[in-house]
């Protein structure tokens, strides 16, 4: 991804394939694609005047191209995408100046007029490469609005050629979101809503129609509400992805016509909620629901206009988010998570030692189940990573470290393959306070071997 004076910019899956009959098994695609890109206009103390060939300091600016490798067809083949050339077309862009001189001198990158060629190294498959190509900069006195487009082709000898086109408008729209307090002394078993608003402070409205994602975390589940959002499961979903019809201009602020609902589980102590706006056009993948995923039954969801409150600095070209935090009257009651161990004999497997919910309260303890071992902290590794390691070796017995900001790591090896192996997870009651249910501080580990 590229972002350009605060706009996220990438080219991606989205593009077009041309058939192959040569190819080998390999197929390389673009990452996080995003059709449009914002180039920002910025002062000449900000950048050094708009046709100044220096390049600015802030990394934001540069436009990344990302590519990941892999099998056309499950089974053998060969190991990499190989020979790349990546061509960038520019030709078809106006009131642009692209800077490449100092850019790219790692990627063999060579420029003709309005043609930018680079020969990156082989991408494996399973990996992906981050290619930093140019920067932008309008045009002085170039007019704000769509700027053409940029068109970019990669080909391999062993892939199929795969394209994108990115369109080019001058200006950005900064879009924050509302920020929302959090509430405490929640009924487990009750329901939560949010309301999530957006601000458009930047110069360029954004056309076309919008996303609003909202991800649960946590001891809750999303409502499955209105007809113009999927959501990941039909039952008990905790995302869903809205359709709502833009546009959002610079200067206005929308909300949601409808809250969202969030129904805290019986047992919950806390839960976290996350609404993010994208251009429906922009919208990342990970960020995605299929459109064959399940729909609310409810009513549509549309915006109206949103008065007051306080909006996050946070934004990246069109992109927003908020959260609201909740937490129950049961916030007290530590509860383990049980979770499995998945990886060939011999995988080394890395676990963010948090709940399932994403909470890391409470002091964990685990009896790693046989054949598993730990991997500590490695001389040479950075002091600020929090590693787990064995508190008593014989017994299998593994205590973590405990901190405020960082999270320790779970680092094991599938050393050798037993069936039925068990181990535990303990969560530690908080002496200052009573924990109301004993019964739920311990859960099984177990352990699926994909080999």
């Amino acid at each position: 991804m590229a972002v350009l004076g605060g706009s996220a910019v990438a080219c991606g899956a989205a593009g077009s394939t041309d058939a192959d009959p040569d190819a080998q098994g390999v197929k390389l695609s673009f990452q996080d694609t995003l059709d449009t890109t914002y180039v920002r206009q910025d002062t000449e103390s900000d950048a050094g005047g708009a046709d100044s060939s220096s390049l600015p300091s802030d990394p934001y600016y540069f436009y990344y191209v990302n590519l990941a490798a892999s099998r056309r067809s499950p089974g053998s083949g060969p190991a990499a995408a190989e020979n790349i050339k990546v061509t960038v077309d520019f030709s078809a862009a106006k009131a642009v100046t692209f800077h490449t001189a100092n850019v790219n001198r790692d990627l063999g990158c060579k420029r003709s007029g309005a043609l930018l060629t680079c020969a990156p190294k082989n991408i494996k498959v399973g990996w992906d490469a981050k290619l930093r190509l140019f920067t932008m900069s309008p045009w002085s006195k170039a007019p704000k609005g769509p700027a053409g487009h940029i068109d970019v082709t990669v080909s391999s000898t062993n892939a199929p050629t795969i394209h994108h086109t990115t369109q080019v408008v001058i200006g950005t729209p900064f879009v924050t979101a509302r920020v929302t307090r959090g509430r405490g002394g929640v009924a487990p078993g009750s329901d939560v809503a949010v309301t999530p608003a957006f601000r458009n402070e930047g110069d360029t409205g954004i056309q076309g129609d919008l996303n609003v994602v909202v991800d649960v975390t946590g001891q809750a589940t999303l409502r499955r509400q209105y007809r113009n959002c999927r959501y990941d499961k039909a039952d008990a979903p905790t995302k869903a992805v809205c359709t709502l019809p833009g546009p959002l201009p610079a200067g206005t602020a929308y909300e949601t016509d409808r809250p969202f609902t969030a129904t805290t589980t019986p047992t919950g102590r806390q839960g976290l909620i996350t609404y993010s706006l994208y251009p429906a056009r922009d919208t990342p993948v990970r960020a995605q629901l299929p459109d064959s995923a399940p729909r609310g039954t409810g009513p549509a969801l549309g915006f109206r206009p949103a008065d007051g409150g306080d909006y996050s600095p946070y934004s990246r070209a069109g992109h927003s988010s908020g959260t609201f935090r909740f937490i129950t009257t049961r916030t007290y009651d530590m509860q383990a998570d049980a979770f499995t161990i998945k990886g060939a004999v011999g995988e080394e497997i890395s676990l963010d030692v948090v709940d399932v919910d994403g909470f890391s309260d409470g002091v964990k303890q685990f009896t790693l189940p046989e054949g598993v071992v730990v991997e500590g902290h490695r001389e040479g590794e950075s002091g600020d990573l929090l590693f787990c390691e064995y508190s008593d070796r014989a017994s299998r017995k593994v205590s973590c470290p405990g901190s405020t900001s960082i999270d320790p790591v779970l680092r094991v090896r599938i050393a050798k393959r037993v069936e039925g192996a068990k181990g535990s997870v303990y969560v530690e009651p908080d002496p200052r306070h009573p924990d109301p249910d004993l019964t739920n501080n311990t859960a099984p580990i177990t352990v699926e071997y994909t080999d």
